[in-house]
């Protein structure tokens, strides 16, 4: 892994638009919506998750892929929703929910983010330019 408080920078395509900087929440798994969120609380509430009732509104929510139908459309809404959404498979619903949510979606990198990204460390995601930025947690 690399080392703390260094920076990598990875290129990617931008699905919705903006910037955002924040804590990463890196899901080790892929996330369900509708009956497993909380959206008004802003949690996971899938029973065994890794995620199971962390928070994640305000932070950079980085995952490989929704399971199920429309139910991550969940993720977006309410008044706890995550800065921004980074993920390596892409579907339709997931853009639906960053423009529901406003908050950038950036996905197809060069390298795999999970790669690099941990839980705690500051992400910044510049979907604008096509870029994410981490910082390796102190």
């Amino acid at each position: 892994m690399p080392d703390q408080g260094k920076k990598i920078r990875l290129k990617g395509r931008c699905e919705y638009p903006g910037i955002a900087e924040g804590e990463a929440l890196v899901a080790p798994g892929f996330l369900q919506g509708y009956t497993n969120v909380n959206s008004r609380e802003g949690y996971t509430t899938e029973r065994n998750h890794p995620l199971y009732k962390v928070p994640y509104a305000g932070k950079i929510l980085v995952f490989y892929s929704p399971r199920g139908s429309g139910g991550f459309m969940a993720y977006g809404s309410g008044n706890k929703i995550p800065a921004a959404f980074v993920h390596t498979k892409s579907s339709p619903l997931m853009v639906n929910t960053a423009m529901q949510a406003h908050v950038p979606m950036m996905t197809d990198f060069e390298d795999d983010p999970l790669k690099y990204i941990e839980t705690g460390d500051t992400v910044l995601v510049n979907a604008d330019e096509g870029y994410i930025e981490i910082t390796k947690k102190a």
